[in-house]
């Protein structure tokens, strides 16, 4: 006899009044209404040639072809659900798949060198590409599979993702070597708010996380550059007096000194988010994995 999806649904609800013994608390189980569960039920008699189940004094009971049949279908739709639960399987060695990841240029400096790394070594045919995607299109392009990942300090208000914490730091003040502000014993608000800063924004207006905490104390920082990409500043502030607020990790990695900021600033936290119909992908699991270890070398810095 030939199984099709319609006959799934049938069986599942068979299995539940084989269960329940009852076509209310069956209907109950299975999400339905009674009368859709009777209806299901008198298809299943149409199919078999047979009742399945007679109502009684104490329950429906089954027929002696139910009996004979029901193990069978219990152990297909154990299978089924296996296969739903388990992730696919995936070989790294031969799969030929492209990841798409919407990155902004902070991130792909601290994590694609390590990232590609581990790729080479475990997958010499994947590949992936990376560009940002605005933050409010995040989630349209990770239904649709334009993005396979995204990294962003905020997660969507989005009930069709999912994300992991993979990122956490504290903000510092960057500068030059021998800067006069290393002649401070200890960094007063005062004092940072007479240092000249570089704003990193790819919009024409918008403050940083620390701007926007200094701002709701009414306090406004002097920004005397405006850029857009964050890689651009490590030589910039070598080669001038300006300031960066960014992360102790980006100022370890480039080389600049720092001090720790005068203010309870919330820390910088990065999520990796995706789509919830890639939870059990093997494929989106075991690059989960990857891009989740190369943010822990990245933590590593601050040790």
């Amino acid at each position: 006899m030939k199984i099709s999806s319609f006959d799934l649904n049938l069986f599942v609800i068979m299995n539940s009044i084989y269960t329940e013994g009852s076509l209310t608390k069956a209907a109950e189980v299975v999400g339905i209404t009674q009368p859709a569960v009777s209806n299901a039920l008198s298809r299943l008699r149409e199919k078999f040639d047979d009742e399945l189940f007679v109502r009684t004094g104490s329950g429906m009971v089954p027929t002696q072809k139910t009996e004979n049949i029901i193990k069978d279908i219990q152990n297909a739709l154990q299978l089924m659900q296996k296969s739903v639960n388990e992730p696919d399987e995936f070989d790294p060695e031969t799969s030929q798949k492209t990841f798409r990841i919407s990155l902004g240029d902070i991130n792909e400096g601290r994590i694609l060198a390590i990232l590609m790394g581990k790729i080479e070594k475990q997958a010499p045919h994947i590949k992936l590409e990376c560009y940002y995607t605005a933050r409010d299109q995040v989630p349209h392009a990770l239904a649709t599979n334009e993005l396979s990942f995204a990294v962003d300090p905020f997660i969507p208000n989005s009930k069709d993702t999912n994300s992991m914490k993979v990122f956490i730091d504290q903000f510092v003040v960057a500068h030059r070597a021998n800067h006069p502000v290393t002649k401070i014993p200890e960094l007063t608000l005062d004092e940072m708010l007479k240092l000249k800063y570089i704003n990193i924004s790819n919009r024409k207006r918008g403050a940083s996380v620390v701007e926007m905490e200094m701002q709701k104390m009414q306090l406004q920082p002097e920004i005397a550059l405006r850029a857009q990409h964050y890689l651009v500043t490590p030589e910039i502030v070598r080669s001038s007096d300006l300031c960066l607020l960014c992360s102790e990790t980006f100022a370890k990695k480039h080389g600049l000194s720092y001090i720790e900021i005068p203010l309870n600033v919330p820390p910088l936290e990065q999520y990796l988010i995706w789509h919830n119909s890639d939870d059990n992908d093997g494929s989106h699991i075991w690059m989960r994995n990857l891009i989740s270890e190369s943010f822990e070398e990245v933590n590593s810095l601050k040790l």
